[in-house]
C-alpha cells in the first residue's frame, strides 16, 4: 500500500487523517448503517403488511431479503477489518419508520394515499443508506483491505436498485 493511500488529506492537502482515523470512523458508519438495515429488516415487513398494493408488498418483502445479503457481506467485512460489532441506537431510522406507520394509518388517508406516503418515507431511508454506503466506499478506498471494496459496492448497488425500485412504483401511483 502506497503512503499516499494511508494518509488522505482534506482541505487542499492542509489536514491529514492517518489510518487509524479513518478506520475508526469507517467503523462508527459501519455499525450504523448495519444497526439500520438490522432495524428495517424486523420492522419492513410490517409495513409491508400495511400496503395494499401487491406490487409494493413484494417490493418491501423483496428489499428484506437483499438487506439480509447486505447484512452478511457487513458482517464478512467485520472479520476483514478484524472487528467486532457494537450494536448501535439508529434512532433516526426508527424515528423515520415509526412516523412513516403513524402517517400511514392517519384519519382520512386512503389506501392509495397510504402507499404513496409510504413509498415517501421508503426512498427517504434508501437515499440516507446510499449516502452511507458511498461514504464508508470512500472511506474504504484508503484503508488496505481490498475484500471489502467490493462488498461495499455490492451494497450500494443493492441500496440504489431499491431506490429506484420504489421511485418506479411511485410512479405508478402518480401517473
Amino acid at each position: 500500500m502506497s503512503s499516499n493511500k494511508s494518509n488522505m488529506r482534506l482541505f487542499n492537502g492542509h489536514l491529514k487523517m492517518d489510518e487509524a482515523s479513518l478506520k475508526k470512523v469507517f467503523i462508527m458508519q459501519l455499525s450504523n448503517i448495519y444497526c439500520v438495515r438490522q432495524y428495517l429488516v424486523d420492522n419492513l415487513p410490517i409495513m409491508a403488511e400495511s400496503a395494499s398494493f401487491n406490487d409494493l408488498k413484494h417490493a418491501i418483502l423483496e428489499q428484506v431479503d437483499d438487506i439480509k445479503l447486505q447484512l452478511l457481506r457487513m458482517q464478512e467485512i467485520y472479520k476483514i477489518i478484524e472487528e467486532d460489532y457494537s450494536p448501535q441506537q439508529c434512532l433516526g431510522v426508527r424515528f423515520l419508520t415509526i412516523e412513516a406507520y403513524v402517517a400511514i394509518k392517519a384519519d382520512g388517508m386512503t389506501k392509495l394515499e397510504a402507499d404513496l406516503s409510504m413509498l415517501c418515507y421508503l426512498n427517504a431511508v434508501e437515499s440516507l443508506e446510499i449516502s452511507c454506503y458511498k461514504v464508508l466506499c470512500d472511506i474504504a478506498e484508503s484503508l488496505p483491505q481490498d475484500d471489502m471494496r467490493l462488498l461495499l459496492k455490492q451494497n450500494l448497488d443493492m441500496a440504489k436498485d431499491s431506490k429506484e425500485l420504489y421511485e418506479l412504483i411511485s410512479k405508478e401511483y402518480i401517473n
